[in-house]
């Protein structure tokens, strides 16, 4: 239990007790939409289109009639999207048509308005750019077809594709809920954000950084607390936690001080701890264990330390209660602006920021208590233990 773990067992212990959380129903025209995890393939219920239609505003004809510069043409008739009853093309006429207007009978093409003359009465046209056989067309079920996969399960929607599910005929759709978050940060020199310090006090910072992630991650915090360094306050604070939430967070603790008290309250609240320590840089001292049954990740109470476990280790588990099937962050690759290294025996999880021509830098001093450069990190970079990274090496970027 108490040995160190790498970063990829740690996670893989965490991940595979998890199942997702039961479902709701939601409409796709709720605010609560974005981001939610359908808890089931979704499939296209129509055609799109739902019918042949015209791509462009102009004139519906038969491509033989219309394939000649010159030729001319009876105007007859009127389609509008919308339309029902739309006149027939036959020989020698062309309808007047709107882009999304249902294709007339007999006809086979759609030729742009740019491209011909009408007479001023309105009644004939020639011909200036002739086109072919299906030209500006759209047809019925190009796009989907009933049955096609549109969002499969897990995938946190976007807004494409509700517009995809809202066209193709859903309006409600079944999704994993919100995992509920209880935040605990202890510290007995922790103050409220933005009241008069003393000597020797912080402001609190930890639980509104967590509280973010943990939102944007599809989470909804439902408790957040801030208790002393005793451990009878903390092990009441684990304990409402646990009776409200799917999930307890606590910042600060986790560590081997004096005051270090997360694993001292949760054995005497009757939890049990899984695993202690990563092999890792910031965040070593992190842990996770169990109280009641609700799953509890420890972290440690330095910001950057905190904010970095919480990308590698609580965001995927927020993921899998949602049905996420990967759960684990996707990098994304970026090119080392300048050469950087890791001293330390230990990979090192470095912030950097991406400059306007898409390559990455530390984005300012790595100490785990360095806010600064932390507000100004887009990504986190695994380092292996005692390496040098040339500049213009590729590198693999975390987000969040």
């Amino acid at each position: 239990m108490n040995s160190t773990l790498s970063v990829e067992s740690a996670l893989a212990r965490m991940l595979e007790p998890i199942r997702p959380l039961s479902t709701e129903l939601v409409s796709l025209l709720s605010p609560d939409i974005d981001g939610r995890r359908p808890a089931h393939p979704l499939t296209a219920k129509v055609p799109l289109p739902g019918f042949d239609n015209s791509a462009m505003d102009g004139y519906a004809v038969r491509a033989v009639d219309a394939g000649k510069q010159g030729n001319r043409l009876e105007i007859r008739g009127h389609a509008a999207a919308g339309s029902t009853a739309v006149d027939a093309v036959t020989p020698g006429i062309a309808v007047r048509i709107f882009t999304g207007a249902p294709l007339p009978t007999g006809a086979d093409a759609v030729v742009m308005q740019e491209d011909v003359t009408a007479d001023p009465d309105g009644r004939s046209l020639t011909i200036n750019d002739p086109v072919t056989a299906w030209e500006n067309v759209r047809f019925q079920g190009e796009d989907t077809r009933p049955g096609d996969v549109l969002v499969d399960a897990g995938i946190a929607l976007k807004p494409q594709h509700i517009a995809a599910l809202l066209a193709s005929g859903w309006s409600s759709v079944l999704v994993h809920q919100k995992p509920r978050v209880a935040l605990v940060a202890s510290g007995s020199e922790l103050r409220a954000p933005g009241s008069r310090l003393s000597p020797g006090q912080i402001h609190e910072s930890n639980s509104g950084m967590l509280a973010a992630l943990v939102r944007r991650a599809g989470g909804v915090v439902v408790a957040a607390d801030c208790v002393p360094d005793e451990e009878p306050r903390l092990r009441g604070a684990l304990e409402s936690a646990a009776a409200h939430a799917d999930l307890i967070l606590t910042a600060g603790g986790a560590s081997v001080g004096d005051h270090d008290l997360v694993r001292p309250a949760l054995a005497a609240a009757g939890g049990t701890l899984d695993f202690w320590r990563i092999s890792m840089k910031p965040g070593k001292p992190f842990l996770h264990g169990h109280l009641n049954g609700i799953p509890l990740y420890g972290l440690p109470g330095n910001p950057v330390s905190a904010f970095v476990t919480a990308v590698l280790f609580v965001l995927p588990v927020l993921r899998r209660l949602q049905g996420d099937p990967v759960a684990a962050p996707v990098p994304r690759t970026a090119i080392w602006a300048e050469n950087v290294e890791n001293q330390d025996q230990r990979r090192h999880y470095i912030r950097v920021t991406t400059d306007a021509d898409g390559r990455i830098r530390p984005s300012g001093p790595q100490g785990s208590h360095r806010l600064a450069s932390l507000a100004a990190a887009d990504g986190l970079v695994d380092l292996p233990p005692e390496s040098t990274i040339a500049a213009g090496s590729v590198a693999r970027v975390l987000g969040w």
